[in-house]
């Protein structure tokens, strides 16, 4: 995602991790795909500010690739991260995105927290979050 040209990732995890259920979508089956393809949209952006022409992340269906019920966009991942895409090109990640430094808080000079995103800190703030939630979901009910 991005932000005036900060690009960031905001995952959250409900408390109970064991429902199996978190805030992304109920139709997400596997939430380690969101962490593994919001790493992947880093190393995405750095390919192209390198001036790689890749693959874009999101666009696995217009090479061949379909979500599986089992097993996601595990294919899609493999190929895109090996550079080995199904359709014979070869529009994956290359070497230069395992090979370039991470970002560092040492790159930005003029950095500034984003407390939007924060976690609710205590029970007051809690009770905000949830009174928010429920109110966005009337108000989609209402647009849709």
């Amino acid at each position: 995602m991005e932000y005036r040209q900060i690009g960031y990732a905001n995952i959250r995890m409900p408390d109970d991790r064991n429902s199996g259920i978190y805030e992304y979508s109920i139709y997400n089956t596997f939430p380690q795909e969101v962490f593994l393809h919001e790493f992947l949209h880093t190393l995405e952006r750095n390919e192209k500010e390198n001036g790689n022409d890749i693959a874009e992340l999101h666009d696995y269906a217009n090479y061949g690739y379909v979500e599986d019920a089992r097993s996601g966009l595990r294919e899609w991942y493999r190929d895109y991260m090996q550079n080995t895409i199904q359709n014979g090109e070869n529009k994956g990640l290359t070497q230069f995105a395992y090979l370039s430094k991470p970002i560092h808080d040492s790159n930005f000079t003029t950095s500034t927290p984003l407390h939007d995103f924060e976690e609710p800190q205590n029970l007051i703030e809690e009770l905000n979050s949830i009174i928010n939630r429920v109110t966005q979901l009337f108000v989609r009910q209402e647009q849709g």
